[in-house]
């Protein structure tokens, strides 16, 4: 018997990319003393400031990541609307040993982001398949793409993560005595969307 071709129907475009250069260290002490009071969290903590990107030492960082956000929405989306995804809030994360990052998505936004700063050994973030309307469960002698309820991605110092804001997704405990610190970030659509004929079109300002 012939192996069927298996199809793949509307995948969801994860993109992983290192942004291709080191930390300068006016980038990095800025980091750091945005993390020196941090705010709890429910498994970690997290920097009180939501515009980090906004800031002076950070703006080439926001430059580089509105050029991979560019390219991910012509990748993904390849609309002839004159409309394109802007950088919303900004924020640091904290994770020391023994802390997670609970398993969430980020309402609000169309495309997520996460920009790692220092990390652990076999680090990365972990993506989890919608089982809301799966009605029924099975044990799999073996995961594969199709019975996987959980997907890792790992991730290095300087990747850039780029995802659906409507995926939840999650980061495993902290093992190693290290501070484990990543830049996330939020967007929304900033343009003209729809099509005046059809009577769906939008205009959307982001500030």
């Amino acid at each position: 018997m012939m192996k069927p071709e298996m199809i793949n129907l509307f995948a969801v475009p994860v993109a992983k990319s290192p942004i291709g250069r080191n930390y300068t260290d006016s980038e990095l002490k800025y980091i750091e003393s945005q993390l020196e009071r941090p705010s709890k969290a429910i498994d970690n903590h997290a920097s009180p400031n939501k515009n980090v990107l906004a800031h002076d030492e950070l703006k080439d960082l926001q430059t580089i990541i509105q050029q991979h956000l560019d390219n991910y929405f012509k990748a993904v989306y390849n609309t002839s609307n004159n409309v394109a995804l802007q950088i919303t809030q900004s924020w640091l994360t904290l994770s020391r040993k023994g802390e997670s990052h609970h398993s969430h998505t980020h309402p609000n936004s169309v495309v997520s982001g996460v920009l790692y700063v220092n990390v652990a050994g076999n680090d990365g973030i972990n993506f989890y398949r919608n089982e809301e309307n799966l009605w029924f469960e099975l044990e799999p002698s073996e995961t594969n793409y199709y019975n996987s309820y959980k997907i890792h991605v790992a991730t290095k110092i300087g990747d850039l993560v780029l995802f659906p804001s409507s995926v939840k997704h999650g980061v495993n405990k902290v093992t190693e005595d290290i501070r484990r610190v990543s830049l996330s970030f939020n967007t929304f659509f900033s343009g003209e969307m729809g099509n005046p004929e059809f009577s769906n079109a939008l205009r959307i300002t982001t500030s």
